[in-house]
This record gives C-alpha cells, structure tokens and sequence, in this order.
C-alpha cells in the first residue's frame, strides 16, 4: 500500500486554540484534493487527483476568493486493491509562462509523468485539457524499466541547473533528471522501514514524498510517509549529500508528505498528513484531524505550527510574506497568518448531536443556530470522496435538524461536515446494514 492514502453521538473535532488559527480560503474541492501552491501574484493553485474516471482537475483560487478552473480531464484511477484514487498532485510556476502538473501513479499514457503548458493558452472559462499539453515527461517509463513494478511521483524539485530531482513514493526512489543529456537514473534509493508489529510485512515501503534543498546548498532532505501498517514515529528525515548517500538526520516521525522551508527564519517545516490505527473496533485508517506542520530545528527541537485540521493534510505552502497554506483531502484549503499572528477563526466549531450513530436506514443531524444561516451537510468515505451531499438552505435560528438517507451507501465509517455560514462541523458517523 504506497499510495496515499468508540463513536459517541456528538464527535468533534476540536482546534488546538495554542496555535495561530486558520481561515477558509477555499472549500468543496471533493475530488482528491492533494496540491497547494501560491504564485507570485497570490493565487492559489489547487490540484484535484479526480474520482478515478480521468477527471483530476487544476483550480486557481484568485486574491478576491472567486475560483476558476485552469485545467480539466487529467488522468486519474482508481486502484481496485485498496479502492485508493492515484493522479494529479500538484503545479509549480515555471519561467516562459509555463505550469508543470504532475501526474501519479496510474495506466494513462499521460500519467505518472509531468506534464508542460502555457499559462498563455488559458483565458477564464476555458479550461485546458490534455490537448494543450506541450511536453509529457514520463518518469514512470523509467522506472518500470529498471523493472520496478509502482511509479508514483509526488514531489519535484529543480535546481539551479534545471536539473530535477523526482520523489517517486512507488519506486521509493529520489529519481534524477538530467537536463542536458534528458536521460533519467536513480540518485537515491531509501530502505525500506523495519515493521515490529505482527501486522503488514516485516519490512515496510520507504515511500519518499519530497525533496527540498539544504540551505548550504551541501545536499538535499528527503522525507518518507512509510508504508503500511503506517507506524507512529517511523518516518525518517534524511540527509543526502550530493552524490546521492543518505544519513538518517531526524527521526521518530509519521507519515510525511511534505517539506518547505519558513520563510520567516529559514527553517525547514514538514507537514504530517495524519495518523493511522482503528478509528472503532472495525475501521482500520487514517485520522481525521491529526495531520499538523511541524517546525524542525537543526538542535532536533520542533515546534507545531498549525494542526487541528478537519480531515487529512496531503501538501502545504508559504507565500512571499510567510503566510502557510495547507491542503486538505476533505475538500477545504486553509490559510494561517504566521506573521502577524491573526486569531481570526471562521473554523468555529458549531456543536452537533448525530443519532442514531450506528445508523442502519437514515442519520439525523440535530444543531441550534444563533442566526439565520444556509447550512449544508457533506458526507466522505475514508478515502476523502464525497458520498452525499445535502443542500438544507436557508434555516431559521433555533433548534434545526436535517437528515441523511444512508440507503444504498455500504457499511462502513464515514466522515460528515455540517457547514453553516462560516462554522464546521466535523465528525464520525458509523453506518451498519
């Protein structure tokens, strides 16, 4: 498994108040929301890994909060042995008005690869598709090639020379492209992981997620999720030099999926994407809520700079004035002010009572509101799709409750998020048949 990723009546997921709070800058991207970027005139890129049926999609969040779709029918598939959705990761800005989108893992012949376009080809409300792809750099041809059965980039890094440098989380290999002699090889391949535990092989998937620069320019970091069983404090931090050797530099982390550096004082920061264990006595996965970036200092001490998310956090960001931008699965981007240290919340919590919960035909969702509100319930598998969706319009203030038909939906844990006007509620809600 490489790729990525006791209830009560009222579960809530609670902000860790001791942190600078985040604002909503986007919400309701459902269809495997990984990638989060920022260009230089601050628009947000969002990059969508789509349902499985080639429609991984690219979104630009503009400074005003109105949303455009920059790029439609990436490819996008489901994987039948764990049900997860393999495509589209993230955008990088390039020189000569080009944007690079990568591709994961899958079977299309555009996929596990980068993909080149022109900013320049794009005007709002026509958004490019694959025709208007200019280069398709395949790195999963590579890889297949040396006879590695998974390719599945996830992170890039270009330096100086054009040179990239490829976290390829299903070859559990840094990849090197060569910009001069376009010839692709390994410069680094990470070990596999010692697995203690009486679940999962013996020895687990290294899964690199990303590589970013050491500040002295003297080699590179590297960061792992690790595979399954997905064990707490078994993600390394490494050191590679420029010939590719790795040194563990920290260890003791979980499930890593990205790296950048503050730019406030030029310290690395990673980003936790959850945890993973029984959620109740039958759902074995990921958290939702546990993700958190993390400052790491070069003395080994850390500091939690955001955490509490709703769902799962696959990427992160900093702007130029250091604001920190993270992703999560569940559809929402969240935006915190490090600089100044704004509390401003719009997270706020709005408590729920869910019942029954198991729920067998149909789940009640009970709330008061202070005012007048739209509110809108969504309902996610553990995989972060969106199942169902009720739209409850515009309610009075006082006692509400609305209603979910779970008829035809399986057995299972599922994620739910009462939005109204501002406020989140988040929870788990169990559906037995």
């Amino acid at each position: 498994m490489k790729q990525f990723f006791t209830l009560t009546s009222a579960f809530l997921f609670i902000l860790n108040l001791t942190q600078a709070q985040p604002i909503i800058v986007g919400q309701g991207f459902v269809n495997g929301l990984i990638g989060v970027d920022v260009d230089a005139d601050g628009n947000v890129w969002v990059t969508e890994s789509g349902a499985g049926n080639d429609d991984g999609k690219v979104s630009i969040i503009a400074p005003d909060g109105s949303v455009a779709t920059f790029m439609t029918g990436l490819p996008s598939a489901l994987n039948p042995a764990t049900g997860e959705i393999a495509g589209s990761t993230r955008t990088w800005q390039l020189p000569d008005n080009k944007v690079a989108v990568l591709v994961g893992e899958g079977p299309h012949p555009q996929g596990e690869a980068l993909l080149i376009v022109d900013k320049g080809d794009y005007s709002p409300g026509s958004p490019l598709d694959l025709t208007d792809v200019e280069q398709t750099m395949k790195f999963g041809t590579f890889v297949h090639d040396q006879g590695l059965p998974q390719s599945n980039p996830y992170n890039i890094y270009w330096d100086e020379n054009g040179d990239m440098y490829i976290a390829d989380a299903g070859a559990d290999a840094i990849v090197k492209y060569e910009v001069a002699t376009e010839q692709l090889s390994f410069f680094a391949e990470l070990p596999g992981v010692s697995n203690p535990t009486p679940v999962g092989p013996p020895v687990t998937d290294a899964v690199p997620t990303d590589i970013v620069p050491k500040r002295d320019h003297s080699g590179y970091y590297v960061c792992q999720l690790t595979g399954f069983p997905f064990l707490d404090g078994a993600a390394t931090i490494y050191d590679v030099d420029l010939n590719g050797n790795l040194t563990p530099w920290q260890t003791g982390f979980t499930l890593l999926t990205d790296m950048g550096y503050d730019p406030r004082d030029s310290n690395l920061c990673v980003l936790q994407f959850s945890q993973f264990g029984f959620i109740n006595d039958s759902t074995l996965n990921f958290f939702p809520g546990a993700g958190k970036v993390i400052k790491v200092f070069s003395d080994g001490s850390q500091e939690v700079l955001a955490d509490g998310f709703i769902g799962l956090a696959p990427s992160f960001t900093f702007d130029a004035a250091g604001d920190l931008y993270v992703s999560d699965l569940f559809g929402f981007i969240y935006k915190y002010d490090l600089p100044s240290g704004t509390r401003e919340n719009n997270l706020k919590s709005i408590q729920t009572t869910v019942f029954p919960n198991p729920a067998a035909s149909q789940a009640n969702f009970r709330f008061d509101l202070e005012n007048t509100a739209d509110v809108q319930l969504n309902i996610y598998n553990m995989h972060g799709q969106r199942v169902a969706s009720v739209d409850a319009g515009t309610l009075l203030a006082g006692e509400q409750q609305i209603s979910w038909n779970t008829e035809g939906v399986p057995t299972g844990t599922y994620l739910y998020h009462l939005l109204v006007d501002g406020y989140v509620s988040a929870g788990l809600l169990q559906v037995e048949k």
